[in-house]
């Protein structure tokens, strides 16, 4: 008995799909139970998180490539077949911009987890959102031109007119897109970090609390947040009080009277600095013997702290100690004098 060519057709793209069924439960047994065993051979993790993420999605992207096939060999109408083709081309796309997406996310994933959190420094950190939101915008693009492609839009035409509108988005937000940059470029160049003490080309000081894409946060230390753009921040010069250490050289200027003691009063000022709290031992303080002053002798004390931040405490400490053992030792801090001769 002749079997009808339709009828064949059918048939035949019936067992392509029981095949395809067939393939895709044995990859996934494949990836569920041998794939983890032979990724326990390697010293990373990742290949682990790698199969866990797309197990599925090869599954039905089997199957669907069977149903694929099995359709093409179905004796329909040309339209009905095109429709199906193309839904079923549609969900494969949709399926394969998955599987990108979560190989990504888990590349990602691990590279915070196992080598971003090990590093010191917070570039990492700070980059892997950016770079995660750039790679999926990039595959997800390239599967809206595979599906525009497929359907005979003209791509080329569409990229030209995405170009011409990406010109004028530029265009009205150039400031934006500067800070953009120049948010990068400190992100790489690292001249600061998170926590770090700046003084601005104003004279504004304060710690960096975040660094972001636009704009990087400085926290003074009236504890208001100083919010100043990138692209500042970028081309204008600026000093890392925290680099290449916290600790801060400071001085304090006194004057003593004429005929005073200047040894005994150097030595008084460098006891009062190691007795100051978080005045560091080394380098030692120092004084020196600066000037002959109209009225007095001016003598300048140099000395560490641990930070930036103990400045002003530390010099009121030393301070009120200079003050108090120059009265016990007689030593005088004059007043500002001048001698008036008349004839």
């Amino acid at each position: 008995m002749n079997i009808p060519v339709w009828l064949n057709e059918t048939l035949i793209s019936i067992a392509i799909l029981g095949v395809s069924w067939i393939a895709a439960r044995m990859t996934l047994y494949i990836l569920t139970r041998w794939a983890p065993e032979l990724a326990k051979f390697t010293e990373s993790d990742l290949d682990d998180r790698i199969i866990e993420a797309i197990k599925k999605p090869v599954y039905f992207i089997i199957i669907l490539i069977g149903l694929y096939i099995s359709i093409a060999r179905l004796p329909l109408e040309p339209k009905v077949k095109a429709l199906a083709d193309g839904i079923v081309f549609v969900l494969g796309v949709g399926i394969a911009i998955s599987i990108a997406l979560r190989v990504v996310d888990t590349l990602i994933e691990w590279y915070g987890s196992e080598i971003a959190a090990k590093t010191e420094t917070t570039v990492d950190d700070q980059l892997i959102p950016l770079v995660e939101k750039v790679a999926n915008i990039v595959i997800l693009v390239m599967g809206l031109i595979t599906v525009l492609r497929h359907f005979g839009y003209d791509v080329l035409s569409l990229l030209t007119a995405l170009g011409v509108g990406s010109l004028a988005i530029g265009l009205a937000a150039k400031e934006t897109l500067t800070n953009m940059l120049s948010g990068f470029t400190l992100m790489v160049d690292r001249p600061f970090g998170i926590g770090d003490r700046i003084e601005l080309t104003g004279g504004q000081v304060g710690d960096v609390l975040d660094i972001g894409l636009r704009s990087t946060r400085i926290m003074t230390p009236e504890q208001n947040v100083l919010v100043v753009p990138n692209a500042e921040l970028v081309n204008t010069k600026v000093v890392n009080l925290s680099f290449p250490s916290p600790k801060t050289r400071n001085k304090i200027t006194v004057g003593v009277a004429y005929g005073s003691d200047i040894e005994k009063a150097k030595n008084i000022m460098k006891e009062c600095a190691l007795s100051a709290p978080s005045v560091v031992k080394e380098p030692a303080p120092d004084v020196f013997f600066t000037k002959f002053g109209d009225f007095s002798l001016e003598l300048m004390l140099l000395y560490t702290t641990e930070k930036f931040g103990d400045k002003v405490p530390s010099q009121d400490a030393i301070n009120m100690l200079i003050l108090k053992r120059f009265q016990e030792d007689g030593i005088e801090i004059p007043f500002p004098t001048r001698v008036v001769y008349s004839k």
